[in-house]
């Protein structure tokens, strides 16, 4: 099992990009993108499609270290760079590989409503929801609309609710702690706010200390944590040593 940093009981961070809510039984996931590893390159389309199934494997074994009663992904995972075919059998395969666990839920937005005809087309597994409340955990996307929700809901929450969100795909400089300065992705962690990174490789974030937040949640919040991941490694890092 990769690197893990739990933040209170039942509330753990997965050096390969995800979030565990034990209580909820919800493993929590941002900024995938099935079509991330199917980009040309050498080798054409059958290595395209290795890199595809090699993604999925290993969201099998993420699966099967946490066996969540729902998985939760937040933000479309279409990222457009698949051919229909190819489509069809990575996302049948995404799907199934969360069926085993239990259910899929995808929250957020649907541009195009590309997964609900995907969804009805290959009678998919899969939930789509705008938000999704378990426990004291509030998911959303983190656009302007969902903001709005989730601040009438911590107000009804009190300290106990966590909001998780996606939007931002968070990435972060570490200069002290590594041989040579890296950019990694990064969570975010605030008082009743977790920002989560992007789970597949090569998605586009918010450079902390130079980018701006996309979210009128990471505006606002007091963030108190940056948690990087490091290859298999998670560091936790105080805000002072974030790279300016």
């Amino acid at each position: 099992m990769a690197d893990q940093l739990q933040l209170e009981s039942g509330v753990v961070l997965d050096a390969r990009g995800a979030a565990w809510c034990g209580e909820a039984a919800v493993l929590a996931l941002a900024g995938v993108q099935l079509g991330a590893a199917a980009t040309p390159r050498a080798g054409g389309p059958s290595l395209a499609l290795s890199a595809l199934e090699d993604g999925i494997v290993r969201f099998s074994e993420l699966l099967a270290d946490y066996r969540p009663l729902r998985t939760v992904v937040l933000g479309s995972p279409l990222s457009g760079a698949l051919s229909p075919p190819m489509l069809e059998h990575v996302l049948k395969s995404f799907v199934a590989a969360a069926a085993c666990h239990g259910e899929l839920v995808v929250v957020g937005s649907d541009p195009g409503q590309r997964l609900e005809a995907a969804r009805q087309r290959w009678g998919l597994n899969l939930t789509l929801l705008p938000r999704l409340e378990a426990e004291r955990w509030l998911f959303v996307e983190g656009d302007d609309a969902s903001a709005e929700q989730a601040r009438a809901w911590l107000a009804g929450r009190g300290r106990e609710g966590w909001v998780v969100f996606n939007r931002e795909h968070p990435v972060v400089t570490v200069a002290r702690r590594l041989a040579t300065p890296t950019r990694c992705p990064c969570f975010l962690v605030g008082p009743n706010r977790l920002c989560l990174p992007a789970y597949s490789p090569g998605v586009r974030g918010t450079e902390l200390g130079t980018g701006e937040f996309q979210s009128p949640l990471a505006r606002e919040a007091a963030w108190q944590q940056v948690v990087a991941i490091a290859g298999q490694r998670l560091l936790s890092l105080p805000l002072s040593e974030v790279t300016r």
